[in-house]
C-alpha cells in the first residue's frame, strides 16, 4: 500500500493520451517496456579498450552487435557527477532546469548544504539509517519515465533500482511505483514518499543476506592474469592496501569487510550482482511488460563508480568489474527475451559521467600534474588574497569554502569578486575563474555555456572555476570527476530492441538527447520537458 502522502502526490484521474507515436505495422504501438540502464563512471573509451574481451554473450557484445551505437555522446553541462547526470539522462534537460546541480550543494539562501536527493518530510522504509529519507523532491522536472506515466494515463508502471540512492529515484522519477537502493546492511530500501512498508518481495530478498554469501566466494579474476595487459600492474601505488595489506587478486572479502565495514562491498562486483538480482525481482514480481500499456525499469550499476573512485580507471579492479558486468548484462539480456520477449521491449545504455586518470600516475610517466586537497588550496588561496588584494584585512578569511568547483566568499571580499577572480586563476591548478555573473550571462564562450547549463543562481558559489586538465581535488588513490574534458564528458550510448536496427553513428549527440533519440524509436513522447534543436 502506498503512503497517504504519496498517493496525494501519485498522478490521478483522466488524462488525454499523448499522440505522439511511430506506424509500425500499420498500427500505432510502443513497446512493452522500456529499460534504462546507467553504468555509473563509464568512460566511452572502455567500449574499445575492452571489446576484445567482451564475452559472445555478454550485454557488451550483444548491444554492440544488434544494436545501434551513438559513439561520439557528450555532456553538454558542468559539472558531470552522478546526481546530475542521472536526472539530466532522464529529463532530457540540464541541471539548469532540473535543479540538481550536483551531488550536493550549498544553497545561498539558507546556507544549508543539501544532498541531492534529500527529503526530511518522509521518513526511511526497511531501515532505521536517516540516511534513506529521499525522494525526487529536488528535481523540478519531469522525467521520461514520467511521460510515459502519463502517456498510459497512469497504467503504466515504472520502477528505478541502484546501490545508490540517486541512482534508483531520478530515473523512476515524480511518479515512479517503487525506488530501491541499498543501506548501509547491504539491504534494498525505500522511503514513505512510495510506500509505508517494503514489499513482501523485497522484505524476503532482503533476509536471503545475499551481500553476504557473495561475499564468501571472495573476488577472483574473471580471466587468467596474463590477460589483463590493458590494466596497470596488480600491485601498484596508486592502490589502497585493502586486501590485507596488497592490491592484489583474489580479494578476500570478509577480511575487506571486518577491516572496512559491510559497505566496501559496494566497490565490487557484488554491487551490480545485487542490483540485477533485484531488478530481474522487480521485472518478474511485478509483471512489467506484461499487458498493452508501457512499463518502464531504471537500473543503475553504481559499483565501476566506486571502483573507479577507490581502485583508478587503469585498474586491474575496474577492467575485471566490467568483464564481469558484460556477462551480468548478458544474463539480464536474456531475462527480458524471456520474460518481455524479443523485439517488446527497448533497452538504452549511457553513463552518468566519465572519470580522470590518476594524477600521480601520470606524472609517473612524465606529465606535470597533481591531486590537490581542497583544504590545502582553501588556505593557499586565502594567503594569496591577503598578499595580493590591496585591502585592509582585519577579519575572516575571503574564502569561506569550495564545493564542486564553486568558491564561496565571505561578505566582506563579496566587493572584490572580480578582483580575487584574477588573483585565483593565477594559482595552480585553476585554468579558468568566472565570476556568478559571467556565467549567468555566458555568451558564446563554450567552456562559461557549459557551466552556466550546470548553474542555478540560488545554488552557485560567487566564483566557478575549471580546473588544468587531469588535476583533480582528491586523494593520491583513485580517480574522480567532474570537470569538461572529454574523460569526464565522453560517455556510452547503445540502444537495442524495439524499433531500433543495428549500426553506429558518430554524429554528436549531447546526454540531453538520450530520451529523445529513444522517444523517435520506440513511438513514445519525448520527456515532458526536454529539448529537441
Amino acid at each position: 500500500m502506498g503512503s497517504m502522502q504519496h498517493q496525494k502526490r501519485r498522478f490521478r484521474g483522466a488524462i488525454g493520451a499523448i499522440l505522439i507515436s511511430s506506424v509500425f505495422s500499420g498500427l500505432w504501438a510502443q513497446p512493452k517496456l522500456v529499460v534504462q540502464v546507467v553504468v555509473d563512471q563509464m568512460r566511452a573509451e572502455y567500449l574499445i579498450r575492452f571489446n576484445e574481451q567482451f564475452a559472445r554473450d555478454g550485454g557488451f557484445r550483444i548491444l554492440l552487435d544488434s544494436g545501434f551505437n551513438y559513439a561520439n555522446t557528450h555532456y553538454n553541462f558542468i559539472p558531470t557527477y552522478t546526481g546530475p547526470g542521472h536526472a539530466s539522462i532522464s529529463t532530457g534537460t540540464t541541471p539548469k532546469y532540473h535543479g540538481i546541480v550536483a551531488n550536493d550543494w550549498l544553497d545561498g539562501r539558507s546556507n544549508y548544504e543539501m544532498y541531492c536527493a534529500e527529503d526530511t518530510t518522509v521518513t526511511p522504509v526497511g531501515t532505521v539509517e536517516s540516511s534513506s529519507k529521499r525522494s525526487p523532491k529536488n528535481l523540478r522536472a519531469l522525467t521520461f519515465s514520467d511521460g510515459i506515466k502519463l502517456h498510459t494515463n497512469n497504467q503504466g508502471k515504472s520502477f528505478g533500482v541502484s546501490v545508490k540512492d540517486r541512482g534508483a529515484i531520478f530515473p523512476g522519477g515524480h511518479f515512479a511505483d517503487g525506488a530501491y537502493w541499498l543501506d548501509g546492511g547491504m539491504h534494498f530500501v525505500t522511503s514513505s514518499y512510495y510506500t509505508d512498508e517494503l514489499p513482501g518481495y523485497v522484505d524476503k530478498y532482503n533476509s536471503k543476506e545475499n551481500a553476504m554469501v557473495l561475499m564468501k566466494r571472495g573476488w577472483k579474476l574473471e580471466m587468467a592474469t596474463r590477460k589483463y595487459t590493458n590494466s596497470l600492474e596488480d600491485e601498484n601505488p596508486y592502490e589502497p592496501k585493502y586486501n590485507e595489506g596488497s592490491s592484489s587478486f583474489p580479494y578476500n572479502l570478509e577480511a575487506m569487510v571486518q577491516s572496512k565495514g559491510l559497505s566496501m562491498l559496494k566497490n565490487t562486483p557484488i554491487g551490480n550482482e545485487l542490483v540485477l538480482e533485484m531488478a530481474e525481482l522487480i521485472l518478474n514480481e511485478e509483471d512489467l511488460g506484461q499487458d498493452e500499456y508501457t512499463d518502464f525499469l531504471g537500473v543503475s550499476f553504481s559499483s565501476p563508480d566506486y571502483a573507479g573512485h577507490t581502485w583508478g580507471v587503469r585498474s586491474r579492479e575496474v577492467h575485471d568489474m566490467y568483464l564481469k558486468l558484460d556477462a551480468q548484462l548478458g544474463q539480464f539480456i536474456r531475462t527480458l527475451d524471456k520474460k518481455v520477449g524479443k523485439g517488446n521491449y527497448i533497452l538504452y545504455l549511457t553513463a552518468d559521467h566519465g572519470a580522470s586518470e590518476n594524477p600521480n600516475h601520470l606524472a609517473d610517466g612524465g606529465y606535470g600534474v597533481r591531486n590537490y586537497a581542497n583544504a590545502d588550496v582553501v588556505t593557499q588561496l586565502n594567503d594569496r588574497i591577503v598578499n595580493e588584494l590591496d585591502v585592509q584585512v582585519n577579519m575572516e578569511n575571503a574564502v569561506a569554502k569550495i564545493i564542486n568547483h564553486h568558491i564561496y566568499l565571505n561578505d566582506w571580499a563579496k566587493p572584490y569578486t572580480l578582483e580575487i577572480a584574477k588573483i585565483t586563476e593565477q594559482m595552480d591548478p585553476f585554468v579558468h575563474v568566472y565570476t556568478a555573473d559571467e556565467i549567468r550571462r555566458p555568451g558564446s564562450e563554450a567552456l562559461a555555456s557549459k557551466l552556466h547549463e550546470g548553474y542555478q543562481s540560488r545554488f552557485g558559489g560567487d566564483l566557478i572555476f575549471q580546473l588544468q586538465p587531469n588535476s583533480i581535488f582528491y586523494g593520491p588513490y583513485g580517480s574522480t570527476h567532474g570537470s569538461g574534458y572529454t574523460y569526464d564528458t565522453h560517455v556510452p550510448f547503445l540502444m537495442m530492441g524495439f524499433g531500433v536496427e543495428a549500426g553506429t553513428s558518430f554524429q554528436k549527440v549531447h546526454i540531453t538527447d538520450v530520451v529523445d533519440r529513444v522517444a523517435e524509436r520506440s513511438g513514445l513522447p519525448y520527456a515532458p520537458n526536454s529539448f529537441v534543436e
